[in-house]
């Protein structure tokens, strides 16, 4: 019978499951019925949530999401705390349960936000977080930190945050590097699902889920990210995905400031159709007040999606400046708010 060792991990090894679940009992004991104990020494996950909105599977994870996910940065962590705890909650009560943040949000702003509900809303949620160090020393101090914010003992989706070029790959790639360390978070029962984000390189993006076994990316798909010329996330990285099974949430859909609002012929709920209309799980957007939330939630309970006449004129529209006001701001964006 194998024994659980007492030895404390050595800097920038995998610690062992007992360090992890020290700091996590309360928020694993919110996972259980009324009355119900779990074994001393048992491990798992929550009963995967269901939410009333419109839903898609998780690629090959048995999950289903909603198309909406809530989106941990950007606007929402320029709220007060308070403010911001209200339209998470309020979220979740509507149904948009699946969460995006990431251990550089806000500097941990986000992941605090966040683990201020789960010790009461655990079970009712899917949480996404990523890790964004190459260092090997510090990747599993992060993770534990992310854990520790959040207040919980394992997160539904663990990503390594913001995939670059090659050279940033090969880094991944590393002997017990940080690719090496995400598969053994899953081993640990640390996270369900692993994954990366990636808005930069589509070509990168394809090989890497070529030789690693994922189960869920985030990537930049928009009118903006559909030619060869530019990222090519939709004609390069989106076949990739789908023909393994990895469920996909799309990120960027507005444009960060480039798109929505800044051009009359893409207003939110086009680019939010669009992206839709492509073969993802669903989508992450950043709602910084109840009032986007509300319309999201309208629009995706209302999604229909474009036929392939439409798809095609949208992207014709956006072939010009749009496309290249995106990829020019993309070039040197990296995902710290």
């Amino acid at each position: 019978m194998n024994k659980r060792s007492n030895k404390k991990s050595k800097p920038g090894s995998a610690p062992n499951r007992r360090e992890f679940f020290l700091t996590g009992a309360a928020a694993a004991a919110a996972c259980l019925a009324p009355g119900v104990t779990a074994a001393r020494g048992e491990e798992r996950f929550c009963p995967l949530p269901m939410s009333p909105l419109p839903c898609r599977p998780l690629g090959r994870t048995g999950a289903l999401l909603p198309l909406l996910t809530f989106g941990g940065g950007g606007a929402w962590l320029s709220l007060t705390e308070d403010l911001a705890l209200r339209i998470l909650s309020e979220a979740i009560d509507q149904g948009v349960i699946s969460i995006d943040t990431a251990y550089s949000y806000g500097d941990g702003k986000s992941e605090r936000i966040i683990g201020t509900l789960m010790p009461s809303r655990r079970n009712e949620v899917l949480i996404h977080t990523k890790v964004a160090t190459r260092d090997k020393a510090r990747w599993w101090k992060e993770l534990e930190t992310s854990l520790k914010r959040l207040r919980v003992d394992y997160v539904d989706t663990l990503m390594i945050h913001h995939l670059e070029q090659g050279d940033d790959l090969a880094l991944l790639e590393a002997r017990e590097g940080p690719l090496e360390m995400l598969l053994k978070a899953k081993e640990q029962k640390l996270t369900r699902w692993v994954g990366v984000s990636c808005h930069t390189d589509s070509a990168v993006l394809a090989r890497l889920v070529r030789q690693w076994p994922l189960d869920h990316v985030m990537v930049s798909l928009n009118v903006a990210t559909n030619d060869y010329s530019d990222m090519g996330f939709e004609e390069v990285a989106l076949p990739e995905l789908v023909s393994r099974g990895i469920g996909i949430t799309a990120m960027k859909l507005m444009g960060t400031g480039r798109i929505v609002d800044t051009h009359p012929d893409f207003d939110y709920r086009t680019c939010l159709r669009y992206t839709l209309s492509l073969p993802v799980t669903g989508a992450t957007i950043t709602m910084p007040n109840l009032q986007f939330l509300q319309r999201n939630i309208e629009a995706v309970k209302a999604f229909a999606p474009f036929s392939q006449a439409d798809m095609l004129r949208i992207k014709e529209k956006a072939a010009r400046e749009v496309r290249t006001s995106f990829y020019e701001f993309m070039k040197n964006h990296r995902d710290e708010a």
